[in-house]
């Protein structure tokens, strides 16, 4: 029995991921998400001999974000939301995922020297960070609008928690996390 969604509304008259979040059940968004962020550690495991992620934002951060996309999903799935008129447009949806993905190869093909290059480093940039990227621009919107005050503070917190470990891991260099392994005795397969 679903509680949480209102079994009239499950997706009716939505649009690209309003329709897959509300359509989807909770633990179901979850779980593909957090999915996602697993497949990083497991896939330095088996290319680089470590499951490592020592990069506070990816490793903490990564799952706020997630939190935050919870959130919105909860708001989402209550039913009766606001949703400003341009973001129900099927195609912003396609050329926002394209833009973000585009996005993630430039910024993948412009850092991956300063990040040793590890195939889970390209998978975070092209697939993680866009995705993330892609469910901001649509998602804050339907809490900011539709959100309860917690909710609202939530999502706050968790994009905050994850643009405060961002600039930690930038200044005390965790960004490139292989670099930072080695610089504290890690030896990793190359």
């Amino acid at each position: 029995m679903m509680q949480n969604v209102n079994p009239s509304f499950q997706g009716v008259n939505m649009t690209g991921i309003y329709y897959v979040l509300t359509v989807l059940p909770i633990w179901a968004t979850a779980a593909i998400l957090l999915g996602m962020l697993a497949v990083l550690i497991v896939g330095r495991d088996i290319l680089e001999g470590k499951p490592y992620n020592v990069a506070y934002s990816s490793a903490i951060g990564d799952v706020g974000l997630v939190m935050g996309v919870l959130i919105a999903a909860t708001t989402l799935q209550r039913g009766g939301v606001f949703i400003p008129q341009f973001l129900e447009d099927g195609a912003l949806h396609v050329f926002v995922f394209l833009w973000t993905v585009i996005v993630g190869m430039i910024v993948c093909r412009k850092t991956i020297d300063s990040r040793d290059g590890q195939a889970m480093d390209v998978f975070h940039d092209v697939v993680i960070a866009p995705t993330f990227a892609f469910l901001s621009f649509f998602l804050v919107p339907i809490v900011y609008y539709n959100g309860s005050t917690s909710e609202k503070m939530g999502l706050a917190f968790f994009v905050m928690l994850w643009a405060t470990l961002v600039a930690f891991d930038v200044r005390h260099k965790r960004m490139n996390q292989r670099e930072w392994l080695k610089n504290h005795g890690v030896k990793l397969r190359k």
